[in-house]
């Protein structure tokens, strides 16, 4: 599967961010060390299975007083130097068994810190496109009620001449309070959006606009990928798929729980009254432990059944982050196509919107058409062309539903988490 982020919104500011999301968001930082700490985990599981040496040094000095010669005071020094070894054989697999589950954490965590990265990252585009969206409104908005106030001016003219009426003033005084108070809502969705971006890219919000861009123009998907392959591709299947093997391999540990273990042991002790009589005393120990279970009221039985019952959970909830994935992925595609059809009539709309207003005003030049004609048809594509706006804004963030489903990286040179 070759499908990239960079494909559909090819913004160099945004490449710029989204590089900076990956480097200073605090989210990821907080993924990071989870991550860090399954790798310690998994160091700590993979430890059990190489012998154990622990060395242990002693300095014993005494002071004895003798009564039957003088109250005479006798020192005597002791040396001691010991070392033990600790092994335990795995001789059913248990250690190798909790060693693979700790790997298979230690990646789940992994797959689960690309997953808020997407996550992240989606968001980041998201903020992005209802900025620039806001944006693009706001002008709209602002040529509108340009529009509008100089028609109120007609208007107003045509009444005091006698050929309009004052229900037409009262009108295009409401169309233009209309537009009026719906910029300062566009504003204020506009700076939010800002501000959310910088905190997503690892900023403080300083209350200013983003730097102008390109509004994207959507390519359809050629190439989409098989079940397999999204199910590769997105980090939430992989990281369900690594907990269901885990959880496999920790029941084959608690199984295994059950059966003898074998442990050795080996020591060794040098003493003396000093350094140079360091090894005057030898000791050499050498043991071995078998242990088994002989009875403990259910415990690992219970232990055992609790971890496969924890193995059909995690089954149950792979199966079903691979159907969702597939619907996410199924929805987007049905989301995408009805918005491209739906725009591509609301064009055609518009531009009979664009034709009615001029052959509306041809006619009243030609004293065919009323003036309130004019009017109620420069309302109308008003209407129309904020509705493009929300309805293109609406098409890109369904692509970024659509991008985050397939599990798409940002670019082909992407660096991986």
């Amino acid at each position: 599967m070759s499908i990239f982020w960079q494909e559909s919104f090819a913004s160099e500011h945004l490449r710029a961010d989204v590089r900076s999301l990956l480097e200073e968001n605090f989210e990821l930082e907080a993924a990071r060390a989870r991550v860090a700490q399954a790798a310690c985990a998994y160091g700590i599981v993979k430890s059990a299975l190489i012998p154990a040496l622990d060395g242990q040094v002693d300095l014993d000095r005494s002071r004895i007083r003798d009564d039957d010669e003088d109250d005479a005071i006798t020192a005597r020094n002791t040396i001691a130097f010991q070392a033990a070894l600790h092994w335990e054989p795995d001789l059913w697999g248990r250690l190798r068994a909790r060693k693979r589950a700790a790997a298979l954490s230690l990646a789940e965590q992994r797959a689960l810190a690309d997953q808020t990265a997407l996550d992240l990252q989606s968001l980041l585009v998201e903020s992005w496109i209802a900025h620039h969206a806001a944006r693009r409104l706001e002008r709209v908005l602002a040529a509108q009620r340009k529009t509008n106030a100089q028609l109120l001016s007609l208007t107003e003219l045509r009444c005091a001449q006698g050929q309009g009426s004052a229900l037409a003033v009262l009108q295009q005084r409401g169309r233009l309070a209309a537009s009026e108070r719906t910029l300062p809502a566009v504003t204020a969705e506009k700076r939010r959006a800002a501000d959310a971006y910088a905190v997503l890219a690892g900023r403080f919000p300083d209350g200013g606009d983003l730097p102008q861009d390109v509004w994207p123009v959507l390519e359809p998907l050629l190439a989409l990928p098989t079940p397999h392959q999204l199910l590769a591709a997105r980090p939430d299947a992989r990281a369900a798929l690594l907990a269901l093997q885990a959880a496999d391999h920790q029941t084959a540990a608690a199984v295994a729980d059950r059966l003898p273990s074998l442990s050795v042991g080996l020591s060794y002790q040098e003493s003396g009254s000093g350094l140079s009589h360091l090894g005057d005393g030898s000791v050499f120990c050498a043991a071995g432990d078998l242990l088994a279970p002989v009875f403990d009221a259910g415990r690992l039985s219970a232990a055992a059944n609790q971890r496969r019952a924890e193995a059909r959970e995690l089954l149950a909830v792979f199966e079903q982050t691979a159907r969702i994935a597939v619907r996410e992925v199924e929805d987007a595609l049905a989301g995408e196509q009805a918005l491209l059809d739906e725009c591509t009539r609301l064009r055609r709309q518009i531009a009979i919107a664009l034709d009615t207003v001029e052959k509306t005003k041809l006619s009243l030049v030609n004293g065919q058409a009323s003036y309130l004609a004019v009017l109620l048809a420069v309302s109308d594509l008003q209407v129309l062309q904020q509705t493009e706006i929300m309805l293109q804004q609406a098409m890109l963030i369904n692509r970024v539903h659509l991008l985050k489903a397939l599990g798409a990286e940002w670019s082909r040179n992407c660096e991986a988490f």
